[in-house]
């Protein structure tokens, strides 16, 4: 601890939560992620005290509420605080297990990879729709789609491990001193960057041309509109839910035929498209399967329905250009508080399915944050995932979400109500973003790469956070040996 430090004991705490905010949520710069723990780590190596640690997780909280405001809904609630506060001790938590590695006596060199290593095991352990890949620090390298390609390998930790593995390499050079072994220990980090984001881009293949894709329709609809504008129903005859269900079908039926007429072969709907009461369901979708056979088109089919008693039902349905129901998946991934309580959850499984020579799967909304839905999902060539969002939780899945692309090499079209249409390649490549905010009504066409890629994340699953997490272990442990090893030296 130099004179400055003693002078100034918590500058670097206050430094490096600023940073911490500028890593993070909607302030994120891609910079400060590979910075933002440089002045934690120096804080904890000058003040290995509890008051110090707790002060930090006080301070994480705090950012946390602001860098991740309305992260669950737009305004001020007790929900949306709960959630970042949630975040805030997740983005803490390395930190902890480095205070202990350093607690108890861990080798510097240790400890320093205990550090990168606790923040994969944070991100993947806490799977949650709020606290998981959406607010994973690989977020903020969406733009860095070479560094990005390591996700193929070791699933989206992987890059926050490399990230974050840069403050550790500062402060041990901090610490110990410009020498021969600490300047080789950063040279060959250095070198492991650079080599990983260089092969990462030379394994980017060219963009595929239309000849190896399939025209998809996306269209942009939200039933509020038909729900609170009464000039649109009074067009209709019949009770209120007569009017609705036919309001439906002509918007089914009119964009199916636009479909068609663009060349599209699939048509998707945005989550929460359509709603109906449970008792007339099935009739629902025998509608929506005559359009579909009518016009030779598939469609996929968002439908809520609503029974008289329990839990409603938010439910995709794969309809074929025959007519045929393929398959109705009910939405697994509940988003805590919002829908838990009231909405039944699905049996688990991630449906795949073969149309025209092309695999899908396909996911609502907060299900692919999940670490385990999307990956079920990977034979398949293309990922549909209809979404519902607001204003302040459009970054966060616009750009989570390309991470899934990478690990399990499909391409991405998410398709929601107020955020961003957006599709990746199998690469994580954005080639079309649009942002529909606001907007209760269009059409919009895409030309989705209809090849998937093999990876190895998708050969061999989760194995890199299983490793940290045994990293982690062996570290604390370790420095808990030599602590008492040493107390028994200096009794005897």
């Amino acid at each position: 601890m130099n004179e400055f430090e003693k002078k100034y004991p918590y500058f670097w705490l206050v430094l490096g939560l600023i940073l911490t905010m500028l890593s993070y949520g909607i302030f994120n710069t891609g910079i400060c992620a590979w910075i933002f723990a440089i002045p934690l780590i120096r804080f904890i190596n000058n003040r290995t005290q509890w008051s110090s640690i707790l002060l930090m997780l006080v301070g994480m909280i705090l950012v946390a509420n602001i860098t991740f405001y309305r992260l669950v809904e737009d305004g001020f609630n007790l929900m949306n605080q709960i959630f970042c506060t949630f975040n805030g001790i997740r983005i803490w938590f390395p930190f902890f297990v480095y205070f202990l590695c350093r607690k108890f006596g861990t080798k510097r060199i240790i400890a320093y990879h205990a550090f990168p290593a606790a923040v994969a095991v944070a991100e993947f352990f806490i799977d949650n729709p709020f606290v998981s890949v959406m607010t994973s620090l690989s977020v903020s390298q969406f733009w860095n789609l070479g560094l990005m390609q390591v996700a193929s390998i070791t699933g989206v930790v992987g890059v926050s491990f490399i990230v974050t593995m840069f403050a550790s390499v500062a402060n041990y050079i901090w610490e110990e001193g410009m020498r021969k072994a600490t300047v080789i220990y950063a040279i060959c980090y250095g070198v492991v960057v650079v080599a990983v984001t260089g092969i990462g881009m030379t394994t980017i293949e060219k963009i595929t041309t239309t000849d190896q894709t399939v025209k998809v329709a996306a269209s942009i609809e939200d039933l509020n509109l038909l729900v609170e504008d009464e000039s649109i129903l009074a067009q209709y005859d019949g009770s209120d839910e007569e009017k609705i269900f036919q309001a439906f079908f002509d918007i089914i039926s009119r964009r199916a035929k636009q479909s068609v007429q663009n060349g599209a072969t699939l048509l998707v709907f945005p989550e929460d498209a359509f709603f109906c009461p449970e008792a007339s369901s099935e009739k629902f979708i025998e509608q929506v399967q005559d359009i579909a056979k009518e016009n030779k088109i598939n469609i996929l089919l968002p439908l809520l329905r609503l029974p008289e008693n329990g839990k409603k039902k938010n439910t995709l349905n794969f309809i074929d250009s025959n007519g045929q129901l393929v398959n109705t998946y009910l939405k697994n991934h509940l988003v805590p508080v919002v829908e838990e309580p009231d909405t039944e959850r699905g049996d688990g499984k991630t449906p795949v399915i073969e149309v025209d020579g092309v695999k899908y799967t396909y996911l609502i909304c907060a299900d692919y944050t999940s670490n385990k839905y999307a990956y079920n999902g990977r034979e398949a060539d293309i990922f549909l995932n209809p979404s519902y969002d607001w204003k302040a939780f459009q970054y966060f899945t616009s750009y989570g979400i390309q991470a899934r692309a990478i690990e399990c090499g499909f391409s991405v079209l998410r398709n929601p109500v107020n955020g961003n249409i957006i599709l990746y390649d199998v690469f994580g490549r954005p080639l079309h973003m649009q942002n529909v905010m606001g907007v209760h009504s269009g059409m919009i066409y895409l030309d989705i790469p209809k090849q998937g890629r093999q990876t190895i994340y998708g050969a061999t699953g989760n194995w890199f956070p299983w490793i940290c997490a045994l990293y982690i272990v062996f570290a604390i442990v370790s420095g808990f040996i030599i602590k008492k090893s040493i107390s028994k030296t200096a009794l005897g």
